[in-house]
C-alpha cells in the first residue's frame, strides 16, 4: 500500500467530518481516522465530484454499518489510484468527476522529479529500445522469474478472497489442465486461481500464475469462451510478457545489471515492482501476439475456437451499452472490432477441429457460485480442486 494520504472522514449518520488518511492497493481503499477505519474493495466504491466549493472528489462505500464518505481535496489520490486496474465503473467515475485529468485508464504514472528527467530521458531512449529489453529478459532464470509471479500472486491474494465451490474450482482447473496439455513443454507450473471480484477480467502474472474473475465466469456462456480469455492470459506469461514490462519499467539500472551478469541486483529491482504487475498494461503488439497463439492452443486443447470472439464480442457489445471501458484483456491498444475480426478470419479459413466437452455441466459450475474464502499461498491448490 501507499503512503498515507489525507482526506476528510463522514462517518455513518454523522455531518461532522473527522481527519483521516487513505492508502491504496491494487485491489482496495483503506480509510484510517482516530480510533478506527475501514476498508473496501474497489468494486464497492463510487466516486462523484462535491464538497464546499463542488471541486472535492469522494468516494462513498457501505457496510453494515452504513454509509461511509471520504473527500479528498486534491489529485494526489487519483494519481495514486492511476496506478492500478480499476472496475470500470469506478474508472469511469473518476474520470467523469475530475475532468482536469486526461482519460482516467488504470496505467501507472511516470513521476520525474526536477533536474533527474534530462538524464531519465537520455537513458531511456537508451534502455528501454525492444532490442536491449529482449536482451536483458534473456538473462533472467525461469526461477527468478517463478519467484517475482509467487510474490505478486501473495500480493494479491492479501487482499482478496477466492472461490471454493467444488463445481468452479474443478471447472477451472480441467479448463487449465487441458490448455497447459496443449502447450506442450513448458519451464512453468501453471495456477489457476478464480478471485471473488465481480468484474468481468482475469490477467497473468509471470511464472504461470493466472487470476479469472468470478465476474467472468458468470458473464460467460460456455465453457469455451471462459478458455479462449484463460489460453490469451496463459500465452502473455508463455511469452514473458509481464516480466518484459517490470524489466522495461526498471531502465538503465536493469539494462547495467543484465550486462555484468548481476542477477542478485536484477533479482532486487524486479522484486520492487511485483505489487505492480497485475496493473501493467500490455501493448498492442503483446496483445495481439496473446491472440494469436491463444487461438491456436484452444485448436491443440480441443476447445471450440470461435469462444474467443464470441466473449470478445458480447463484452463489446454489453460494455457499449453501458458507456464504460473494456476489461484489461480486450485492452483498447489494438482496435477491438479489428482483433474479433482477425480472430474470425482465422477460424474462418482453418475451420472447427473436433471439440472435447467440459466433464461438468456448465450451468452447474455457474450455479454453485463462488462460496469464497481466504487463501494466502498461490503455490497451493485451493480445496475442493481435482488432484493431480
Amino acid at each position: 500500500m501507499n503512503s498515507g494520504l489525507a482526506c476528510t472522514v463522514f462517518l455513518p449518520g454523522e455531518s461532522q467530518g473527522i481527519a483521516g488518511s487513505a492508502h491504496v492497493s491494487s485491489v482496495s481503499m483503506r480509510v484510517e481516522w482516530e480510533g478506527g477505519g475501514v476498508e473496501f474493495q474497489y468494486h464497492a466504491l463510487s466516486a462523484s465530484k462535491g464538497g464546499y466549493n463542488d471541486k472535492m472528489l469522494i468516494f462513498s462505500a457501505a457496510d453494515q454499518s452504513g454509509t461511509y464518505s471520504f473527500y479528498f481535496n486534491d489529485e494526489a489520490i487519483v494519481d495514486a489510484m492511476s496506478g492500478y486496474r480499476l472496475p470500470p465503473g469506478l474508472a469511469t467515475q473518476i474520470a467523469r468527476a475530475t475532468p482536469s485529468m486526461r482519460a482516467f485508464r488504470g496505467v501507472a504514472l511516470w513521476l520525474v522529479l526536477g533536474i533527474s528527467i534530462l538524464i531519465a530521458l537520455y537513458f531511456a531512449v537508451v534502455a528501454l529500445s525492444d532490442n536491449v529489453v529482449d536482451f536483458a529478459v534473456e538473462q533472467i532464470p525461469v526461477e527468478m522469474e517463478v519467484e517475482l509471479g509467487k510474490a505478486a500472486a501473495g500480493e494479491q491474494l492479501g487482499d482478496m478472497q477466492v472461490c471454493s465451490a467444488t463445481p468452479v474450482v474443478q471447472a477451472v482447473d480441467e479448463i487449465g489442465k487441458r490448455l497447459v496439455e496443449g502447450l506442450g513443454e513448458t519451464p512453468y507450473t501453471y495456477r489457476f486461481l478464480v478471485v471473488d471480484i465481480p468484474d468481468v477480467n482475469a490477467f497473468a502474472l509471470p511464472g504461470g500464475y493466472i487470476f479469472i474473475n468470478w465476474g467472468l465466469i458468470e458473464k460467460a456462456d460456455t465453457p469455451d469462451q471462459v478458455a479462449g480469455v484463460v489460453a490469451h492470459e496463459i500465452q502473455h506469461a508463455v511469452a514473458r510478457h509481464g516480466l518484459r514490462n517490470v524489466i522495461a519499467r526498471a531502465g538503465i539500472w536493469m539494462l547495467v545489471g543484465a550486462l555484468f551478469g548481476d542477477l542478485q541486483g536484477i533479482g532486487g529491482l524486479i522484486a520492487g515492482g511485483a505489487g505492480e504487475l497485475a496493473a501493467l498494461s500490455f501493448s498492442r503488439e503483446q496483445e495481439d501476439e496473446a491472440d494469436r497463439l491463444g487461438l491456436e492452443l484452444l485448436y491443440a486443447a480441443h476447445f471450440d475456437p470461435s469462444g474467443m470472439p464470441q466473449f470478445f464480442e458480447k463484452l463489446k457489445e454489453e460494455q457499449a451499452k453501458m458507456g464504460l471501458d473494456l476489461p484489461s484483456f480486450m485492452s483498447s491498444h489494438p482496435d477491438t472490432d479489428a482483433r474479433i475480426s482477425n480472430l474470425q478470419a482465422v477460424i474462418t479459413a482453418r475451420g472447427k477441429s473436433e471439440t472435447t466437452p467440459l466433464s461438468l455441466s456448465w450451468s452447474e459450475v455457474k450455479e454453485a457460485g463462488c462460496q469464497p474464502t481466504h487463501h494466502s499461498d498461490p503455490d497451493k491448490q485451493v480445496e475442493g480442486a481435482t488432484t493431480e
